[in-house]
């Protein structure tokens, strides 16, 4: 009667290992790569704690579009030194479908002149924390880089995701 029952018990366990392998078998994956410009500055706010002369604590919101179509929000906070510090976020990104994404990022930047203008250069990581229809389960992120000057933000990303 043990064996049977130990049988019984191994042959569930295993069952249940299997569905849930395919289960993940059949995730779809997704490369969420590309490219991306801001569109509009919607609202920026800057602070000057007074710690320091040159610390400038910033929040700002911004939309942007990709290549492929898609079009994000950023809302963003920045603790810059002189131009140098870090940087981290929220963001949706409005699918083509309709369908929406939401990411967490952070990442560091670095201000370097450029004549009687600037130019930021920025990295960082994100991942995705939930979305809408088939992106509901969404899970996975990727790193990005860019540059920002008066004119604007440029973003590359590379990404990969399951849902």
């Amino acid at each position: 009667m043990r064996t049977m029952k130990g049988f019984c018990i191994a042959f569930v366990i295993s069952t249940l290992v299997s569905a849930f392998g395919t289960v993940s078998a059949l995730a779809e994956k997704w490369d969420c790569s590309g490219s991306k410009k801001s569109k509009a500055l919607i609202s920026r706010e800057v602070i000057e704690p007074g710690d320091r002369p040159d610390r400038e604590l910033a929040q700002m919101v911004r939309a942007d579009i990709f290549t492929d179509g898609r079009e994000q929000t950023v809302y963003e906070h920045d603790d810059s030194i002189a131009g140098t510090g870090i940087h981290s976020g929220y963001s949706i990104t409005t699918l083509k479908s309709g369908d929406m994404v939401w990411d967490k990022f952070e990442g560091s930047h670095y201000t370097v002149p450029k004549g009687d203008a600037w130019e930021s250069r920025f990295q960082g990581v994100f991942r995705f924390i939930a979305g809408t229809g088939k992106y509901k389960a969404i899970r996975g992120g990727g790193y990005y880089y860019g540059t920002a000057t008066p004119a604007g933000v440029a973003v590359d990303a590379i990404c990969q995701a399951e849902y």
